[in-house]
């Protein structure tokens, strides 16, 4: 069973104050990490401090209530409020610092004009000493609707649903711009939007306005009206790209750039050939298949084909944890219910679901 956590407070101060004393050693747990990978990884020097201060302003100049939120975690957890911004910008601080990062997650998602019932799944990957940092975080407004996002301890958010018909997924991408500076950070950009948008329209118009440094794929799933879209939201410094799905309403990301708009600049099939390989494997897989359940989405993804690169991901046990990846969870979003299934681990773990999970409707 994975963590869920659900705040009791609506204020984002007070919210931020109670998640942050409610999680105090996960917080630093995860700074300590966090602080440890991006010293493995950089190749320029770097002040972690002066790189978390600019993301905060970054956030309080974008999305105010979550820079307080931010403030109020590391209020709540007793550590200063810059490393919080850090760990809330490490897509772009890897960025910055030169990492050298292979692409992470697959999701799949299948629409159809005539069915308010969207199927998105994606396999989040990542470094497998995080395998203990993540929960599910249920967060309630003052006006009753909902957030529910998959994420870290004392990041705001990532992929998640909101109460209103919205739901995304969370890939990253890699551009020969990404970098430069520290930029909104991605996973803010994600939180806000369920936060704020209850129509397919307005997240696009908000993602796109998104000062970003580093690139990433948010693919929104929108359902409402006895019909479900969907579009992958691009982000990179130059501006954003938009991919739909195609004829039979699949739509497939790995970590590579779809969209015209930056494939000039990807530098990820060169260096991480495997996000091709992904790709062409469950789009083959999903192609032509009317319909998706969550379930035969997941044994789709349930494949090893390219061991430690594979959409299944599992760590060489011959070598050292550190620096390996691992897929964290397998994430099932019902974004009519304005719910998700946050399994833990790989697709190859949940062949057979609960009757009473989302996942296996």
């Amino acid at each position: 069973m994975s963590t869920v956590f659900r705040s009791t407070q609506t204020a984002p101060l007070a919210r931020g104050r109670e998640f942050g004393a409610v999680h105090a050693a996960k917080v630093r747990t995860g700074i300590a990490r966090y602080r440890a990978l991006f010293e493995r990884a950089a190749k320029r020097p770097f002040d972690l401090e002066e790189l978390g201060a600019a993301a905060l302003a970054q956030i309080r100049a974008f999305a105010p209530p979550l820079h307080d939120e931010i403030v109020g975690i590391a209020e709540g957890a007793e550590v200063d409020v810059r490393l919080v911004g850090a760990i809330n910008a490490r897509t772009e601080i890897l960025a910055y610092v030169g990492a050298s990062l292979r692409g992470e997650c697959s999701t799949v998602v299948q629409v159809d004009a005539h069915s308010a019932r969207p199927v998105a799944v994606q396999t989040w990957d990542w470094y497998a000493e995080f395998a203990d940092q993540w929960l599910t975080w249920e967060i309630p407004h003052p006006d009753g609707h909902m957030t529910t996002t998959v994420t870290e301890y004392g990041i705001v958010g990532k992929a998640g649903v909101n109460g209103r018909g919205l739901g995304v997924h969370f890939n990253i991408l890699h551009h020969e711009r990404d970098g430069a500076t520290i930029g909104l950070p991605v996973h803010v950009a994600s939180r806000w939007m369920l936060d704020t948008c209850g129509a397919l329209d307005d997240a696009l118009r908000l993602l796109a306005s998104a000062p970003v440094s580093a690139s990433s794929s948010l693919t929104v799933i929108a359902s409402a009206d006895d019909s479900s879209a969907a579009v992958s939201v691009e982000l990179h410094p130059g501006g954003p790209g938009f991919v739909f799905p195609d004829a039979n309403g699949l739509l497939v990301h790995t970590n590579h750039f779809l969209a015209p708009t930056a494939q000039a600049g990807d530098t990820e099939p060169l260096q991480y050939p495997d996000t091709l390989l992904r790709h062409d494997l469950l789009t083959r897989r999903l192609s032509q298949r009317a319909r998706l359940s969550p379930l035969q989405v997941i044994g789709a993804m349930n494949n090893h084909f390219g061991a430690t690169t594979a959409v299944c991901c599992h760590p060489d046990p011959a070598a050292p944890e550190s620096g390996q990846y691992a897929t964290l969870a397998t994430i099932v979003l019902d974004v009519a219910a304005g719910r998700l299934d946050a399994l833990p681990g790989g697709p190859c773990g949940h062949a057979r679901l609960p009757a009473h999970s989302s996942a296996a409707a």
